[in-house]
């Protein structure tokens, strides 16, 4: 596989997994827990969704400028795009590690969270560790390791 081919599979899974993580934000928002939501067979009924806390917020503002980014570069064939993604992609791992660590722990909450809607809620917690937090850190974590993938190819082909 030539290095052109590579960069462009790695700009397009960028997209993909930055895509795949902004629909699945919505979703959560919009029609709650996709698995009872399967169980029950509603799996497209309007108005069962969760509020998102602060902090997801917040990783909603790191994510979803990240799919329109990666959609240029991928379009422009841009090497460089990774330069415009990483800050994105670092300030959500970050985010998201300690909104992790805040439901798994005991580690304060020095965010406006309201009590309605709390930061350590868990709305979702599969297999005992897998939360809402956790997957946008894993998606952040993702799109972090391709866009370092990129940056070490593009300085092979200058």
């Amino acid at each position: 596989m030539t290095l052109s081919r590579k960069q462009d599979l790695i700009r397009f899974f960028i997209f993909l997994q930055a895509l795949v993580a902004m629909l699945g934000s919505l979703y959560y928002s919009n029609f709650g827990d996709p698995v009872e939501n399967l169980k029950t067979g509603a799996f497209w009924i309007y108005g069962y969704g969760f509020d998102p806390c602060l902090l997801c917020t917040w990783a909603r503002i790191f994510m979803y400028p990240i799919v329109a980014i990666s959609l240029v570069g991928m379009i422009r064939k841009a090497n460089d795009v990774y330069a415009y993604i990483l800050p994105l992609s670092f300030m959500g791992v970050g985010l998201d590690s300690y909104h992790y660590l805040m439901q798994k722990t005991a580690i304060g909450n020095p965010f406006s969270c309201t009590g309605a809607n709390p930061c350590s809620a868990l709305s979702v917690d599969y297999l005992g560790f897998i939360t809402i937090p956790f997957q946008a850190l894993s998606a952040f974590v993702i799109i972090s390791a391709l866009c370092l993938i990129l940056r070490k190819l593009s300085k092979k082909s200058q």
